[in-house]
């Protein structure tokens, strides 16, 4: 996938196409909708966390009107994963425990039924991580995968990128999709892949400082989005786009408050900030000035 949106051989949609009703496309509300659902219905989402991150994603799910949990014990996945709305699981800091309490809540979300994303965290930096990850993919889940392109990348050529949890160079990637999954791929721009098609998401300038955990911070956000577009529209699959694009819209907006912000505790503060807002009508404007924006092709 290049800044045109090629992936392999498959020619992505831009944005525009995502609003295109004749084309399958969402509107501005459905998305807006999403965040006003997580707000009203403070839906329950267990996140089994990387320690780095955790604090500023339980913080972001509490920013959006979520409820985190993340428990970390193997013991405790099969009892908790039923009683929530969408589970997450981060895969970053691996070891073997993290391994089998990862095995325990994915399988569970898969026989419960719970809509569930899963963040490769810098699976392409050490054998014993892309291993792990191969191993992870092969339970029949249905879900999210969120990941830059560097992760992604090594889920689908089994290759080491040896970039630690960032994406620096352009790894090309290819039209091979893991059955069941939406691949919701973060960057510049992001990119949105499920079976039959995908659409580029693009962003304004980045923030001017590289926080430490904001990718997994858009894991949690997916997450919560999962949880709600679960809810309306039901188990027929059609949830995993919408509530991925649903993240990628919502932190689009996020970066785009940050960004007039400079000290990386200012930049910070702002995300969170600026997740409050999700639910507000500027969010709805904001999406519907950036769909006629992408319609018109500027």
């Amino acid at each position: 996938m290049n800044q045109e949106g090629q992936t392999g051989t498959r020619s992505h949609m831009p944005l525009h196409a995502l609003w295109e009703q004749e084309k399958g496309g969402i509107l501005p509300e459905q998305v807006s909708e999403v965040f006003q659902k997580i707000r009203q219905k403070k839906y329950l989402i267990h996140m089994l966390p990387n320690g780095v991150s955790a604090a500023l994603c339980g913080d972001g799910l509490s920013a959006l009107g979520a409820r985190p949990l993340m428990a970390v014990a193997p013991e405790e996945m099969e009892e908790i994963v039923p009683q929530v709305d969408g589970c997450v699981v981060n895969l970053g800091q691996l070891n073997q425990e993290k391994i089998r309490a990862a095995r325990l809540a994915m399988e569970c979300a898969a026989t419960k039924e719970k809509p569930l994303v899963v963040d490769p965290v810098g699976c392409g930096a050490s054998i014993f991580r892309l291993q792990a990850v191969q191993e992870l993919m092969k339970i029949p889940w249905k879900g999210i995968i969120k990941g830059n392109r560097s992760e992604i990348y090594s889920i689908q050529q089994g290759k080491l990128t040896k970039e630690g949890i960032d994406s620096f160079k352009k790894h090309r990637l290819t039209d091979q999709l893991r059955p069941g999954s939406v691949y919701f791929i973060t960057g510049e721009p992001d990119c949105i892949l499920w079976e039959g098609g995908g659409v580029v998401i693009s962003h304004e300038s980045p923030i001017q400082q590289n926080i430490v955990g904001s990718g997994c911070l858009a894991g949690a956000v997916t997450g919560a989005c999962s949880s709600a577009v679960y809810e309306i529209h039901g188990v027929d699959g059609e949830w995993m786009k919408l509530a991925a694009a649903s993240a990628s819209l919502g932190m689009a907006f996020v970066l785009e408050y940050a960004r007039r912000k400079k000290g990386y505790g200012e930049v910070k503060t702002a995300l969170l900030d600026g997740l409050c807002l999700l639910s507000e009508t500027c969010f709805l404007d904001w999406l519907k000035v950036k769909a006629n924006s992408s319609m018109k092709g500027v």
